[in-house]
């Protein structure tokens, strides 16, 4: 699958997360951006209009995930934002979706799962 028209802003402060994600997606040659923080993560989206897709993880440093969501639908409520979360309890899932996610996936992300959902956000809405 070629994704290479397509900017993905990875909101994700753990290292093995992010190398996974990285790896997961190689092939696809879809572009990626990382932000460690969600301050970082608005910022970065705010700055690349190129950005079409955001993996936002659910808790991170100085602003949350659903927050930074917030932010973030606030700068263009037509980008789809997928949540990534270790907690997919009913609860979570609620403040996802409150937040502005379109989606969400749980930790461990298992790649054929990772790759499945971008393409649907991705290849699937155009």
């Amino acid at each position: 699958m070629d994704l290479s028209k397509y900017w993905l802003l990875v909101a994700e402060d753990n290292d093995d997360t992010r190398l996974l994600i990285s790896e997961s997606l190689k092939k696809t040659g879809i572009n990626l951006v990382f932000a460690v923080n969600g301050n970082e993560a608005v910022e970065l989206f705010q700055s690349n209009p190129s950005i079409n897709i955001v993996l936002m993880d659910a808790m991170m440093p100085e602003k949350s995930g659903f927050d930074a969501t917030r932010q973030i639908k606030q700068i263009n409520p037509l980008v789809p934002v997928v949540m990534l979360t270790a907690y997919v309890g009913q609860d979570s899932v609620k403040q996802a979706v409150s937040s502005g996610c379109n989606d969400y996936l749980s930790k461990p992300v298992k790649p054929s799962v990772l790759l499945s959902v971008i393409e649907k956000w991705t290849v699937g809405e155009s």
